[in-house]
């Protein structure tokens, strides 16, 4: 093995939006992200998209929340494609969508009860393609790299005593 700099830097650059409205309690926030981030492949020299970098990434969050009551939500994000390195599967990820939920109520002054849920569609890596490869890889490595949750839905909830 041999440590060695790319012949040429990675360059990157993007931009970002996010717009916010509010009618009353409720509020909407909308993400969108962009990156264009390059790097030269050391096999061929080519400059190629950096992998593990989606391009594009959005969301949207609707949030109703009343002072001294409790708050709800729901969230979807939504990841781009992005270019996969070394992987046996495929070059280029799908893009796939990312649900989300929350509520919090509250009782009397310092008492709140919540419940957390994401990932509401399930959407994992394994869905689409094994994490395992066929055969190791050259440096010992089994597993491929991760570019899309790997945990199913996840709910939780609790309380919180403010004091």
């Amino acid at each position: 093995y041999a440590l060695v700099a790319l012949a040429e830097p990675t360059r990157t650059l993007g931009a970002e939006a996010l717009v916010k409205l509010q009618a009353g309690e409720v509020a909407l926030v909308a993400t969108h992200t962009y990156v264009h981030a390059t790097e030269i492949d050391p096999v061929s020299g080519r400059r190629e998209s950096q992998a593990l970098t989606p391009a594009n990434q959005s969301g949207i969050v609707v949030m109703w929340e009343r002072e001294g009551v409790g708050r709800a939500g729901l969230e979807t994000y939504i990841t781009g494609r992005q270019r996969l390195d070394d992987n046996p599967y495929r070059h280029e990820s799908p893009a796939y969508v990312y649900l989300g939920a929350m509520a919090e109520r509250r009782i009397g002054g310092k008492l709140r009860v919540f419940l957390n849920a994401e990932n509401l569609a399930d959407r994992r890596q394994t869905r689409f393609d094994a994490l395992v490869r066929p055969a190791r890889r050259y440096d010992g490595r089994w597993t491929v790299n991760a570019w899309a949750p790997l945990e199913g839905r996840v709910v939780n909830g609790g309380i919180r005593w403010v004091f």
